[in-house]
């Protein structure tokens, strides 16, 4: 395991080479001839095979006839030398000379077949015809006349020697028969070795291209979806082609931009909202002193726009506070102080802290699941659960119910707040976690939040490496988050 681990690790770090482009067509060229090459060997074996049982029935067939031919010419030998152990016929050495020449020509042209098996059979023949049957070939009168008996020792000889030749021809032509077939079995089984091995170094090559790619591109989709889901801690470097891993250097580049946005962006809140709170806090210490009445008296008509000043004020007011509190928020985030902590006890206590608007409403709030203890920034979680809560509280109708539901998962743990408002307008799904948004769906005669708690909690769960959604439920909203473990 430890020399996969090293390669894998190698392959993550090191830089490589070659693109995406000249990778892909670096892998069709190495297939290519992986699979080219088995092709070719295919055909090289096919055609030898196929050229060697093409020729090989002619061949047999031209020694068979030769063997047969050799074994006629014996005959026509002692027909002849019978025919002039008779008849005394000068013309008829002329016939033994050219039927002893015609055979001694077909052992030669045996010979050149250099086929073992009949070497020591050819030899044989052509001492005891060449030797035995000089005499009456050449016409030398000084030569005895074999006798009856050596005739008939002679030509046995021979017909034995012409019987060997041809089973011994036959043997050699079953044993070359099958060794062809042998060879064809061998190279049949060779083909099929060499094509399921090319075949799979071709399928692991490319299983490996295709999985390596995946893994790059699987980088690359979870930066960019990091990067839409507004995370802030450091992309890590994207492995792989050259090319992916330079897309993946400009990913980290716009996310070190947006970082630098998001700073100025939040220095800027900061700085505004400081610069209006104090004016805000003259404008509405002036209204309260023209509504005590200090400056002179007022009549009704006054008390009135005095009124809307005030209202107005203060609701500028908490927008103001709400920035305020959201700027905090974003940019402290990501400074968390972990510890264990029991998750029950930090939703009783969020459960306690809500206590007077609960019974103002007579509320049923239900704390569901298993004992839990987890890793997380126990004042921060506690800013996110009574968000949702309050905000559960508040859309609550008199006499609800508030349910609050633990999960504990291999992975993570999950926390479910769901209440029986009037839930979350579809068309607001998709917004209901920016900052200031206010969905459609306001509680009757409430007096509309800062739009900012859902915003704070959403950033508070992306710093612990969470995620939290609104999910689909008939009667009400809720919102579940979940926490990946340590």
């Amino acid at each position: 395991m430890k020399p996969v681990k090293a390669l894998l690790r190698l392959l993550k770090t090191a830089p490589f080479p070659l693109s995406f482009k000249q990778l892909l067509g670096l892998s069709f060229a190495i297939i290519w001839l992986l699979l080219g090459g088995a092709l070719f060997r295919a055909l090289v074996a096919v055609d030898t095979l196929s050229r060697d049982s093409r020729d090989f029935p002619g061949w047999a067939l031209q020694q068979s006839e030769q063997v047969r031919d050799l074994s006629q010419t014996t005959l026509m030998l002692e027909r002849q030398v019978r025919q002039y152990e008779v008849l005394h016929d000068p013309s008829l050495r002329q016939d033994i000379h050219g039927t002893l020449t015609h055979g001694l020509t077909l052992v030669k042209q045996l010979a050149h077949a250099h086929i073992d098996a009949l070497g020591p059979d050819l030899d044989r023949w052509e001492e005891v015809a060449g030797n035995s049957l000089a005499g009456l070939v050449d016409g030398r009168g000084g030569a005895p006349w074999p006798s009856e008996g050596q005739l008939e020792v002679i030509f046995g000889e021979l017909g034995r020697l012409d019987r060997e030749l041809e089973r011994a021809l036959q043997d050699h032509l079953n044993a070359r028969s099958q060794s062809l077939e042998r060879e064809f079995e061998r190279q049949r089984e060779n083909l099929i070795v060499m094509g399921l091995t090319a075949t799979t170094w071709a399928l692991v090559l490319a299983m490996g291209l295709g999985a390596w790619l995946s893994w790059s591109f699987a980088q690359l989709d979870r930066a960019i979806r990091r990067l839409g889901e507004g995370q802030q801690s450091p992309l890590k470097p994207i492995g792989g082609p050259t090319d992916i891993r330079q897309l993946g250097e400009r990913v980290r580049g716009v996310q070190q931009r947006l970082a630098h946005l998001e700073s100025v962006k939040l220095q800027f809140l900061r700085h505004i909202s400081h610069e209006l709170k104090t004016p805000l806090a003259n404008i509405r210490e002036g209204v309260s002193l023209m509504e005590e009445q200090v400056p002179g008296p007022i009549n009704e008509a006054q008390r009135e726009i005095l009124s809307i000043l005030s209202q107005n004020s203060l609701a500028l007011q908490q927008q103001i506070e709400g920035l305020l509190e959201y700027n905090a928020a974003a940019s402290g985030a990501h400074q968390l102080n972990p510890r264990w902590i029991d998750v029950r006890v930090l939703l009783a206590e969020a459960v306690e802290a809500q206590r007077l608007p609960i019974q103002a409403k007579s509320l049923q709030v239900m704390v569901n699941g298993p004992a839990l203890s987890v890793w997380v920034d126990h004042e921060k979680m506690m800013t996110v659960v009574s968000n949702l809560l309050i905000n559960a509280v508040r859309f609550s109708p008199e006499g609800g119910r508030v349910s609050l539901d633990l999960e504990d998962t291999r992975e993570e743990w999950r926390l479910s707040i769901q209440d029986e408002g009037p839930g979350v307008e579809p068309s607001d799904r998709a917004r209901i976690f920016e900052p200031f948004f206010q969905g459609k769906r306001q509680p009757v005669g409430a007096r509309r939040g800062s739009g900012v708690g859902l915003s704070i909690v959403r950033e508070l769960v992306q710093a612990h490496g969470g995620k939290i959604i609104l999910e689909e439920r008939p009667g009400g909203a809720c919102f579940r988050l979940g926490i990946p473990k340590p």
